[in-house]
């Protein structure tokens, strides 16, 4: 008797150990998210660094510029095209104003990876070849963006969604790919845009 059950709770183990391989792998490590994420960033203000430092690049020639950054032919690398051919900033008066480009970089570098939403739910065709993930940001903002994030028209209201769980409305995230332990921007939400565009508005407030 003795010898089936031990027989029993072996095959029962050995079914679930996949299982509980896979949980692990789902579950979200803080400290391992920022970590990578840190280390996309290093590599897209290098990216970044070298455009201003060459001739502007044709359209074309920025997915290539940035590949080890930005997902080729996503949202995100439509945006940096626009993000190149913006003005780097102006002068009026004593005031120094920063173009977008640099503001965008100033909230990334302000964030940190607060939570996990899952696979970004595409529905667009064109984007949908690359599998995204959802990463919520936190982002301190030096308290300049309180107002920002107390609106209730653009948030309903702010909060941090459950883990794996996918929300819009709720929380800035970007959207990543995962490839070989790196990270790759394949998306800015509207909740994590509109937070550059509010800083962008506060320098002429």
């Amino acid at each position: 008797m003795l010898h089936l059950f031990l027989l029993f709770w072996l095959a029962a183990a050995a079914l679930l150990a996949p299982q509980a391989d896979a949980a692990g792998e789902r579950a979200f490590d803080r400290h391992a998210e920022n970590q990578r994420y840190r280390q996309w960033l290093d590599t897209f203000r290098q990216d970044l660094g070298r455009l201003r430092n060459i001739p502007p690049p044709r359209a074309a020639d920025l997915d290539a510029h940035f590949a080890n950054s930005i997902v080729p032919g996503s949202r995100a690398a439509k945006l940096m095209k626009e993000l190149a051919a913006a003005s780097p900033g102006g002068v009026s008066g004593e005031i120094r104003f920063a173009g977008i480009q640099r503001i965008f970089l100033g909230v990334l570098a302000d964030s940190v990876v607060a939570g996990d939403g899952g696979i970004f739910p595409e529905t667009q065709p064109a984007f949908q070849q690359t599998a995204l993930r959802v990463r919520y940001m936190h982002v301190d903002g030096g308290g300049r963006a309180e107002r920002y994030f107390s609106d209730p028209e653009t948030f309903k209201p702010y909060r941090l969604p459950e883990p794996g769980v996918f929300a819009r409305d709720a929380y800035p995230f970007l959207l990543f790919e995962e490839r070989d332990g790196k990270l790759r921007l394949g998306g800015v939400s509207k909740e994590f845009w509109d937070l550059v565009t509010f800083m962008d508005a506060l320098q002429h407030a």
